[in-house]
Formats: C-alpha cells, sequence, structure tokens
C-alpha cells in the first residue's frame, strides 16, 4: 500500500516540518481524523507513522527468524552464487556480462563501491562530477580499490569511460567558445548556437601551443567542435553523457561532412535511433554512420569519395618500433584489392623458393621488391649509384650518432640530398652504399667516446643504435655522403658544430683502419672550439672512400660574434646551414616543420634593422610566419642564440628553444 511518502522521510510538500508540530501535518490515508488527533495529542514520534497497519509482515515462515540469521543466510547465498560464477566461467561458459543497463546480479551488495554494482544506481549514470567524486571514493585515495568487487570494479570502469568522454565534451565546449572569439573575418554569430561560419585562419596556431598538439590536431579539434555545435547535436548530447567517445564523434562528424545541417542531424537521428548504440565499437559506428549518410543523400556520399580522390598520396610515417611504414592513401578501392592479391600471390611464389617467414613477412618482401628497394631471393638491397639518389631533401635522414641528417644543401657540397627515406624498413636491409647527410652528436663530457645512445631519423624518430652504425657504414662507403658534427651539452643542446672536410695532407696522422678511436682531437681550444678529425674507414669495415675527415667547430652557444652576419635580408650558406643546427625544425614550439623546408626568419624585421644573424634570426614554415605577421602576434629574440619567445592575441607567451639532440 502507498504510504504517502519514502519510506525514509515525511516527503511531504504539505508539511515542512520534520517534527510534524503544528497545524500542517496531515492525516495518513490508513487514519481518521479523530485517531490521527489522538496519536498527536498522546506525543508520539514520526517512527510508526509509516508502518501500514494493514501490512502482512514478513512471511509466516520468517516472522520469528532473527534479522541477524536472515542477514546471514542472505550473505550466504550470494558468496554460493559468486563461487558458481567462478567454477562456470573457469570451465569456459559465460557467466553474467556486465552490461549496462542489465539487471542486477543476485547477492548482497556492500562496500565502497556498491553503488557501481550491475543494475545499482550508479552503473549508468549519467557522467557529472558528482559521480566523479563518487567513484574517486570508491577507488580509494591510492587507488587500490579495496572491497571493491569484480562486479563493482567493471562498473567503475565503464564510469570512468563515461566520465572522460564528459571531459572530451567540455574540452570541445571550449574551443566552441574559442571559435567565437576568433571568428573569420566578416563572419557574424549566428544562429541560437552563436557561431560563426568559419573560425579565424590564426586560430589553429593559438590552439597547437597552448595544447601542445600538432596543426593537423589542432584543425580536427576545431573542426569537430564546430560541427558539434552547429549541425550534429545529437552527437554532442552523445558524448557528454558518455554514450559515445570523441573518437566516435570525430568518425560521425566526418562522414557527415559533405551533408548540410538538416541532412547531417537526419543522419546521426538514424544512427542515435538503434537501440545498442552504446555498445557499438568504433568500426561499427562508422558503418552504421556511412550507410545513413547514403541514406540521407547518396549524391553527396558519392561526391565526398571523388574529392578524396584527389588527395592521393603515398605517406611515409613511423611506427612506434623505430620501423616505418609506407602507406598509399585514398586509392581506387579497385586498385588497392588488385595490389593485395598481387602481393599475396607474390608472397606464395617466394615460400615455394624457399624463403621463410609467414605470409605477413613474405608480403612485406614482395611489396619492397616491388618498389626496387630489397631482392628476396638474394637477401640484399637496392644498390644506389650516384646519380639516382633522391633529388629533394624531404626524405632526409636523422640527426644522432651516426644517424643521416637533416635535408637541405650543405655548405661546400652544393645540392647533395638526403638518403632514400625506406633506408631501414627491414631490419638488416640498408641499402649498401646510399648518399646520406650525417650529423653526428656527441656530449662535451663524452666527446672521444662512441656510447650506445640512439640516433634520429626524420620521418622515422628514434632509431637503436645496431641501426645507426648501419646507416653510417653503408652512408661512408658512398663519397657523395656528407659529414657534420655537433657538440652537444648535458642537456642535448648545440654549444659547436663542424662540417667535415679532407684534413691536409701534410702531417695527417695515420689511424689505421681497426686501431684506435673513431675520432682523434688536434688543435683543441676552449670548449666548443678546435680541429677534431674522423677515421671514417672505422665506420665502413675499411671500405670507406677517403679515410679521414676534419672538423673545425664553430661555436654555437654563448654570446654571439656575428661572424657568418649577413649584409642583406637572405643568409650565406653557412649561416643558413648553422642556422639549421641550431634550431632544427621550426621555432614555433609545437611545430616539427624541418628548417631545411622553412622560411628564414628575422625576429626584428630587417628593414626595420633586424641582423641576418644566428642572435636574431631562425627557421619559420610558411604557417607561422603568417600567425607571426598577424595582429596580435609577436616574435622576439629571448636571450641567447637559438632561444626565441612568440606571444599569442590571447597575450600568452611560448618559449622554444635549440633543437635536443640524442645524448
Amino acid at each position: 500500500m502507498d504510504t504517502g511518502g519514502p519510506a525514509c522521510g515525511p516527503g511531504r510538500d504539505e508539511d515542512p516540518d520534520p517534527d510534524f508540530d503544528g497545524p500542517g501535518r496531515v492525516t495518513p490515508d490508513w487514519m481518521d481524523e479523530a485517531e490521527w488527533q489522538r496519536y498527536c495529542a498522546a506525543g508520539n514520534d514520526d517512527e510508526e507513522l509509516y508502518l501500514n497497519p494493514e501490512d502482512d509482515g514478513p512471511p509466516a515462515d520468517l516472522a520469528e527468524v532473527p534479522l541477524e540469521v536472515i542477514t546471514a543466510q542472505a550473505q550466504t547465498d550470494g558468496a554460493e552464487h559468486a563461487a558458481l560464477m567462478a567454477r562456470l566461467i573457469e570451465a569456459g561458459l559465460d557467466g553474467y556480462a556486465h552490461r549496462r543497463g542489465a539487471p542486477p546480479v543476485p547477492g548482497v551488495f556492500s562496500g565502497p563501491a556498491a553503488g557501481f554494482g550491475q543494475g545499482m544506481c550508479l552503473d549508468a549514470a549519467v557522467p557529472c562530477s558528482t559521480v566523479s567524486a563518487m567513484a574517486d571514493e570508491a577507488s580509494g585515495e591510492d587507488r587500490t580499490f579495496a572491497d571493491v568487487t569484480d562486479d563493482q570494479l567493471m562498473g567503475l570502469l565503464g564510469t570512468r569511460q563515461r566520465l572522460q568522454a564528459r571531459q572530451e565534451w567540455e574540452l570541445l565546449m571550449a574551443v566552441a567558445e574559442f571559435i567565437r572569439r576568433r571568428p573569420g573575418p566578416g563572419c557574424a554569430l549566428e544562429g541560437p548556437e552563436r557561431m560563426p561560419e568559419v573560425w579565424h585562419e590564426h586560430a589553429c596556431s593559438e590552439l597547437t601551443a597552448q595544447l601542445h598538439i600538432t596543426s593537423h590536431a589542432a584543425d580536427n579539434l576545431l573542426g569537430l567542435a564546430h560541427d558539434l555545435t552547429v549541425k550534429l547535436p545529437g552527437t554532442a548530447a552523445a558524448l557528454r553523457d558518455g554514450i559515445i567517445d570523441a573518437e566516435k564523434a570525430h568518425t560521425i562528424a566526418l562522414r557527415c561532412s559533405v551533408l548540410t545541417p538538416d541532412e547531417a542531424r537526419a543522419a546521426e537521428a538514424l544512427l542515435f535511433a538503434q537501440p545498442d548504440v552504446d555498445e557499438m565499437t568504433w568500426s561499427m559506428i562508422r558503418d552504421r554512420i556511412g550507410r545513413a549518410v547514403i541514406e540521407v543523400n547518396p549524391e553527396a556520399a558519392v561526391r565526398r569519395r571523388k574529392e578524396a580522390a584527389k588527395q592521393r598520396r603515398v605517406e611515409m610515417v613511423p611506427e612506434d618500433s623505430g620501423n616505418a611504414m609506407i602507406a598509399g592513401r585514398e586509392l581506387p578501392p579497385a586498385a588497392a584489392l588488385a595490389a593485395s592479391q598481387m602481393l599475396t600471390a607474390r608472397a606464395r611464389q617466394l615460400r615455394k623458393a624457399g624463403i621463410t617467414g609467414g605470409m605477413d613477412e613474405l608480403r612485406v618482401q614482395a611489396y619492397l621488391e616491388k618498389l626496387g628497394v630489397l631482392d628476396p631471393l638474394t637477401g640484399t638491397g637496392a644498390r644506389q649509384g650516384p646519380d639516382d639518389t633522391p633529388d629533394d631533401g624531404k626524405a632526409g635522414g636523422g640527426e644522432g650518432n651516426g644517424g643521416p641528417g637533416p635535408g637541405g644543401t650543405h655548405p661546400g657540397h652544393p645540392g647533395q640530398p638526403g638518403p632514400a627515406s625506406g633506408a631501414g624498413a627491414v631490419p638488416g636491409e640498408v641499402p649498401a652504399g646510399f648518399a646520406a647527410r650525417t650529423n653526428l652528436t656527441l656530449p662535451l663530457a663524452t666527446l672521444l667516446d662512441l656510447a650506445e645512445r640512439p640516433g634520429m631519423m626524420p620521418g622515422v624518430g628514434a632509431i637503436d643504435p645496431l641501426l645507426v652504425r648501419d646507416l653510417a657504414a653503408a652512408a661512408s662507403r658512398n663519397p657523395r655522403s656528407t659529414w657534420c658534427l655537433t657538440i652537444t651539452d648535458p642537456d642535448g643542446r648545440p654549444v659547436a658544430h663542424g662540417c667535415g672536410r679532407p684534413p691536409p695532407k701534410r702531417g695527417r696522422p695515420d689511424h689505421g683502419v681497426h686501431g684506435g678511436p673513431v675520432f682523434t682531437a688536434a688543435d683543441r681550444g676552449p670548449p666548443g672550439t678546435g680541429t677534431l678529425r674522423l677515421n671514417l674507414a672505422a665506420f665502413s669495415g675499411g671500405a670507406a672512400v677517403g679515410r679521414d675527415l676534419e672538423f673545425i667547430l664553430e661555436p654555437l652557444a654563448g654570446p654571439c660574434d656575428h661572424r657568418h652576419q649577413a649584409a642583406g635580408h637572405d643568409p650565406g650558406a653557412m649561416l643558413r646551414h648553422l642556422t639549421g643546427i641550431l634550431n632544427a625544425c621550426c621555432t614555433f614550439p609545437p611545430c616539427r616543420r624541418p628548417a631545411a623546408q622553412s622560411d628564414y626568419e628575422h625576429s626584428v624585421p630587417f628593414e626595420a634593422g633586424g641582423r641576418t644573424c644566428l642572435c636574431e634570426a631562425g627557421p619559420v614554415c610558411r604557417h607561422n610566419h603568417r600567425d607571426k605577421q598577424a595582429p596580435g602576434w609577436h616574435l622576439e629574440q629571448a636571450g641567447s642564440r637559438g632561444w626565441f619567445r612568440w606571444t599569442t592575441p590571447s597575450g600568452r607567451s611560448y618559449l622554444s628553444g635549440p633543437t635536443r639532440y640524442p645524448s
């Protein structure tokens, strides 16, 4: 029977007084007025007020059983149930799956995380700060999850996932407000969302500096925030409530990019009308929204595919392992399927020919064979002659202990290209004798000791010492390879640099092919100055062309002596080269555009008296060059050579320093 209020208190709007004093008290529906007046006159409290006298009470067989016994029996039943589930799972049978919205698991729920058990109140709670605080308390201050059952832990995991989605939504809403404050020229804030049609072209750079992300990631963030606010309110709500995460939201927005706002809302409505959308993986979301877009506007889907085909390209990206990946993007589906089948067919031929390895490995060898950089039957890499090296510096090698160095033009070696970007893609397969621009870096404290340190290869990242030595040995066998030496401080920042040249013939020491250290010092002066010689043959097993190189060191740290200052706006070859050593990438902090692909930018404009010198200029990519010239932006030299301070329209400043090399 309805008692007229909750079991734990009065709960009547008519009676705000918990002590039930005064005329505002209401007669319970099972009492007549006279009985109620006698009850009140006797001074009774409210303890029995909600006990319905017509309630039959507990079952007859439990009427005389003490509460402690009933509780103990329930706990025993719960333990037996848990043990049964454990035996079923151990036997390979499914027990209860922790699923949002499923009924509670039978048993007694207790402990700090009781509310997060399956089917309990917090198991599917909408994420908010209160739920976050309760999850923190349930997890324990030291996150040891004491007294948390497996079922409750699964509930906490789901809650954390929803809370993470909520924080992603919060970030995107802040980005949306940033867009409102950085509208494109002539764009008014329109609609109930008060959003401009486009954001300002320099907004992306502000975001990269504050969030320490790439410009590509910042563009994606701006685009997603705009779409969720203007076109996809259902997707935004699903992200806010933890039904999907940011990656799924980005997929929905990307697929709906070809639709009008009304069409996009129709497509997302089709997606979220499905009852199991909260259980879909990313690929399932991608497929479902793809079908919805085609259903809403099939012509737009065709148009998107054709437009994307104009962006066909081959990309080289690093793998986390230190290897590399070459990928063809936006290929025709039929051609991609045919190419895959051809690689499989060739892999089977290689297996019949006695080449060992699984099908994946054999397909890789067939792929590299098609590219002409590997002969699987002989196990050797393709040899590059002096006339078939790449003709640009974009695929140049890396910096490090024997690793290939930055691309671009080298003083004294004009137009020398970097190594083939696929070098080292297969362990042990380095093209023999490829031409490289190699920059050796050594910490000042270990100038004469080549330790087991990593190298760096642009486009690949960190490379292990074995691959460093393999690349250096291969490069040393090609007379077109150029060599540089950068001395670093304990933090890996450059303090001196020298470009390798053949030493004078007279008095040249003979170190031998295998004897003595690789480096010897001569004419040593203050730190960062002097002359060093490199025994090149030690890298190549005696096969090097030109056995010794001499490096006359140029100081890069400390006060600038302006020795390489140019009289005009443009730097000379040596000044540009040293600038690229000091700052190997664009000086805008998040940007990684190589110096060879960037503008030579004065912190003080040359027309305003700025020096064309190491102390006042550095590489800045064309995109950030435009930022620097926009209203509200400012670039200044920040003390020592290679240090710069960027200030954005928000008034925030970001400091960048010289490149940190492996040390």
